[in-house]
């Protein structure tokens, strides 16, 4: 029999808690139908027994810390906790239930427990010091935030998933449906994870890249907030690095520094990146044509532009129109 813990703080994202259970109940349901009966149990854990969600409903627990023990097991799920910024993410952390459960998954992690998490949820696991020394992806507006709390973590908000040893972490709350699909492919099997994905309309997506909208970014660095409006007034020009840090008037290095601190890009691929988020909106927003589009933003061979953009977002332009 295994087991998966999903683990529930009060103000927990509603939509990222369902689609853990139904996801999982679902694949239970899969599974009994072809094999007589589950052989996976399903169990919640939280600080009480009754939490309550960020839209106002309550749910009994199944467990909680302080009675429950470590127990034993297979994975552990924390679904999006709900908070939107930084600042929001540090009065949780002041709350009791939050240190409880940081403590409680500390412990988990010294074992051959795997543990999950989307979102703002990920950022849990950090506090918890369970990524140090590893790679993740959280949401991708809290990107700048997270590097700046945990610099011993290796983050690629543009990845949707990103596996390091017994960690899994997912990005914006609702890929919280891709971190099922892998742990119910894991746990379940493929052919339940398939079955599961159609009967849920659930498509797999490599990168959340194509979904950033750089102005939303949680950062709060001047010269990279000026950086994007230099570069964005731009687009359709050359520009070097070199210009840049000059019109910023800064050294190429401090320039670099700084970017790379609230982005974790280079400043070539800073720019880079400003260049597809434009190509990106105005294909889904437009009818331009993909060679219009790629003068647009600075590209004069459009089979760049598409190359760039498979690269990037893991689809074809086609596929953003």
């Amino acid at each position: 029999m295994k087991i998966i813990t999903v683990l529930v703080l009060d103000g927990v994202f509603d939509s990222s808690l369902s689609i853990t259970l139904d996801t999982l109940h679902a694949a239970q349901s899969i599974l009994a139908a072809r094999s007589g009966a589950p052989a996976v149990q399903v169990r919640t854990i939280a600080a009480k027994a009754h939490v309550t969600t960020g839209a106002g409903m309550r749910m009994k627990a199944d467990l909680q810390f302080k009675t429950a023990g470590q127990g034993v097991s297979d994975w552990i799920i924390v679904p999006g906790l709900g908070h939107r910024s930084d600042q929001a993410l540090s009065d949780g952390f002041a709350r009791s239930d939050t240190r409880q459960a940081m403590a409680w998954l500390a412990a988990a992690g010294t074992g051959k427990t795997r543990i999950a998490a989307s979102c703002s949820a990920v950022f849990l696991l950090a506090q918890a010091g369970l990524l140090d020394g590893r790679k993740a992806t959280t949401a991708w507006w809290l990107a700048p935030a997270f590097r700046a709390r945990y610099p011993a973590v290796t983050l690629d908000e543009a990845r949707m998933l990103v596996r390091d040893g017994p960690c899994l972490t997912a990005g914006a709350a609702l890929s919280q449906l891709d971190l099922m699909l892998a742990i119910v492919s894991e746990v379940f099997g493929e052919s339940v994870a398939h079955w599961c994905s159609r009967y849920l309309l659930i498509d797999q997506r490599a990168s959340q890249a194509r979904y950033m909208m750089r102005d939303h970014l949680e950062h709060e660095d001047p010269a990279v907030i000026a950086a994007e409006r230099w570069i964005d007034a731009r687009l359709a020009q050359p520009m070097t690095v070199t210009a840049l840090s000059s019109a910023l008037a800064l050294s190429p290095k401090t320039l670099a520094r700084r970017i790379e601190a609230a982005t974790g890009v280079s400043p070539i691929k800073f720019i880079q990146r400003r260049r597809l988020s434009r190509a990106a909106h105005l294909l889904e927003t437009t009818s331009l044509s993909i060679e219009a589009v790629a003068a647009q933003v600075g590209y004069q061979d459009s089979t760049a532009l598409r190359k760039l953009i498979k690269r990037e977002f893991g689809v074809t332009p086609s596929t953003l129109r």
